[in-house]
This record gives structure tokens, C-alpha cells and sequence, in this order.
């Protein structure tokens, strides 16, 4: 069955009304309409199914953005560029864009850009395809697998509703992209030393604020962005609760900011330069150790004390830790070259967990340091 909604095919006729000079006004139906997705619509002449009237709805877009509606537009971007389709079959991939604001009816977009990729040699490339009129024409290759990625509609940067994943292209039949308004999160992130936006920086999704690696360790969370430059506006991220983002940069150490899908924001980011720590817990109570805490104590300004800020624990189940006589070894990447805090937690006299330990250490810009940490006696 192809993945073509019947929804479209009622939603596409309506709009076409519209777009040749008959708009619509709203129905009489209440409350706000169903979200529409992204599919081909098929011909008029397939629809036997009957859907509600508020789905039927298609009303012409706020004053602010009427305009005459033209023919399609036919430009790309020279984004196009980095894909080679010289050994295929060319095909339109066509159709008309709508903007639908949370909780309202869908209505033509008059200008905008969709941001898709297209395979090619194994890869996903992007493209940005420009939307003129409510419209969008471009050649693609037969049978190719597409994705929409997101784009801006209007002056907003929407998601598109419905289109999960890489498709595989229909040119026989046009397409909705129903874009849906999003909260816009940026980044701004900048080096610690100098104070300057960094051009090339890697963010992830991270279920916490453990930043730090042991040796050894790859980076975690699901990556988001890579290579992008400061200050970044971060994709939509479907989730109804604040997450942990990891953001780091070559040659830095990565640190977590915590950011709330649901409500627009900019955060500032700053990243140092990053160093190697080699911690030696050491002392006759150390075997009763649960885990070491790190806290980096961030530089303040006029002349303020400098804050402490936890960002990584090892526990004792840490992937590369060892052992030899006279110490529990942990040896840890990826930290910031700032004074930092270590806290030794484990069991105290009484079985209760307590603080039976700390050092201190302030590590250079790729500096590579051993310290020790001399856990109580029992």
C-alpha cells in the first residue's frame, strides 16, 4: 500500500482551489484540526473514504502573507551541487507547502525554504529546495530515497509533520508538506581562553552531565549536530521534558548544557581547552571506595569566586579502571584545563555513605597530570 494518506487527497484539492484563485474561508466544524503529515496526494478520483470536516478545512493564509500566486518555482540552491546525477534518470519531486501553527488550520505558504537529503553513494546529502507561491518543483533521481530534515516557512522554522524517515520518491504524484511551527533553541558557543564563537563544533544528546571519559571510552549520547558553527540553532527535538545536550569541540573539553524543547531560548556555551588526569586513590580505607566525583570550578567575572560545577562520576564499574598494590587507578580524557575538585564517596566506619576523601588540581591546556587521592583510614 503506498503511504500516500487519503487525508491529502481531500487537503490537496482544497488547497489547489485556493492556489488558482478561489480560496476558501473556515468550515463550520469546532475545535482545532487534526495535524496533517507529508505524502503524495493521490488523483481526486481515488477518494471514497469521507473524513471529518475539520480536516477538510483549508483557509487562505493571515493578510501579512498574501500575495499573487505564480507558477513553480524551478531554482535550487547550490547546495544541489554536491550530489552527481549525471548517471540517472531525472524525475520532479512537486507539490505545495502549507503552514499550520499549532492548533490552527493549515494555509499555503507564500515563501520559505524545506531543507531535504537525498541518498547519493551511500550518504545522505542535503539539499534546500526554495518554496515560491505555496510551491515546489526540483529534479531529483527516479526512485531516489528522500528525507525532510525541517526548514522555514514564512519567517518561522518549522518541522514537517509526518515524514519520520528516508522515503523513497513517487513522481507520479504531487506532495503536502504541512510544516508546523517549533520553539527555536540556539547555542551560542564560544572558547574559554579568548573568548571567541567557535566555527566547528559536535553536539549530542546525553541522558546526563557526565562529560568526562575514561580512557578508552567513547563519546555518548546520539549525535545531533557535527561541524556547525557557532551560534547554532539546534534541530527539533521532540520531548516534553528539559534534556542534557554534550557539546564539545576538537582540541575541548565537552561540557553539558541542559535546554527545554517545549520553550524558545539562547544559551551561551563555553568550552576549554582540554587535558588528561591520571587519579590515584590511594590509602588502607580505599576498598571501601564507591566513586569518584569530579567538579571544575568555572572562572567568574569581576572578580567573583569561582563556581563549582560537578561534571562527571566513575564508579567502580568504570570500563578501564585498574588496580595495582597500593592503588585504585582511574585514568580520565576529555576534562577541562580549570582547578578542579575530586571527592572520594564510599562507606564510612558505620556503613553510611560519606565523603572520605578530596584533592585538588589545576590542569593545563593539554596537560597530561597524575594526583593523589588519600582516602581516610579505617
Amino acid at each position: 500500500m503506498r503511504f500516500a494518506v487519503l487525508f491529502f487527497i481531500v487537503l490537496l484539492g482544497l488547497a489547489a482551489l485556493f492556489l488558482f484563485g478561489q480560496p476558501g474561508g473556515p468550515g463550520d466544524a469546532g475545535g482545532p484540526p487534526e495535524p496533517v503529515g507529508i505524502a503524495p496526494a493521490e488523483p481526486a478520483a481515488a477518494a471514497t473514504t469521507t473524513l471529518p470536516e475539520a480536516a477538510l478545512e483549508v483557509v487562505a493564509p493571515p493578510p501579512s502573507a498574501t500575495e499573487d500566486l505564480g507558477p513553480a518555482p524551478e531554482a535550487m540552491t547550490d547546495r544541489a551541487l554536491e550530489l552527481d546525477f549525471s548517471h540517472s534518470a531525472l524525475v520532479d519531486f512537486h507539490g505545495i507547502v502549507m503552514l499550520q501553527p499549532k492548533g490552527q488550520t493549515p494555509y499555503p505558504a507564500i515563501r520559505g525554504t524545506v531543507e531535504i537529503a537525498i541518498l547519493n553513494r551511500g550518504q545522505m546529502v542535503p539539499m534546500t529546495i526554495e518554496i515560491q507561491q505555496g510551491q515546489f518543483s526540483v529534479e531529483l533521481p527516479e526512485r531516489c530515497r528522500i528525507r525532510v530534515d525541517g526548514g522555514r516557512l514564512e519567517d518561522q522554522t518549522v518541522r514537517f509533520l509526518g515524514f519520520d524517515g528516508p522515503r523513497t520518491l513517487d513522481h507520479t504524484l504531487p506532495y503536502a508538506l504541512v510544516g508546523e511551527p517549533i520553539p527555536v533553541n540556539q547555542l551560542r558557543v564560544f572558547e574559554g581562553t579568548q573568548g571567541i564563537p567557535l566555527p566547528s563544533v559536535t553536539i549530542r544528546q546525553a541522558d546526563d552531565a557526565t562529560t568526562a571519559l575514561s580512557q578508552g571510552e567513547a563519546a555518548v549520547g546520539q549525535l545531533l549536530l557535527e561541524d556547525v558553527a557557532s551560534p547554532i540553532e539546534l534541530p527539533f527535538i521532540d520531548s516534553d521534558h528539559p534534556i542534557w545536550l554534550h557539546v564539545s569541540a576538537e582540541g575541548y573539553a565537552a561540557t553539558a548544557v541542559l535546554v527545554n524543547p517545549t520553550e524558545p531560548a539562547t544559551k551561551d556555551v563555553t568550552l576549554w581547552p582540554s587535558a588528561q588526569l591520571t587519579v590515584r586513590v590511594t590509602g588502607p580505607g580505599r576498598k571501601k571506595l564507591k566513586a569518584l566525583i569530579l567538579h571544575r570550578m568555572e572562572p567568574a567575572l569581576d572578580g567573583k569566586e569561582p563556581s563549582k560545577r560537578h561534571f562527571a562520576t566513575f564508579g567502580m564499574r568504570t570500563p578501564g579502571m585498574t588496580t595495582d598494590p597500593d592503588a585504585i587507578i582511574f585514568t580520565l580524557v576529555g576534562l577541562p584545563a580549570l582547578p578542579l575538585r575530586l571527592e572520594a564517596r564510599g562507606l564510612d566506619e558505620r556503613g553510611r555513605e560519606s565523603l572520605i576523601g578530596t584533592a585538588a588540581v589545576e590542569l593545563g591546556p593539554s596537560e597530561t597530570k597524575t594526583v593523589e587521592l588519600r582516602v581516610k583510614t579505617e
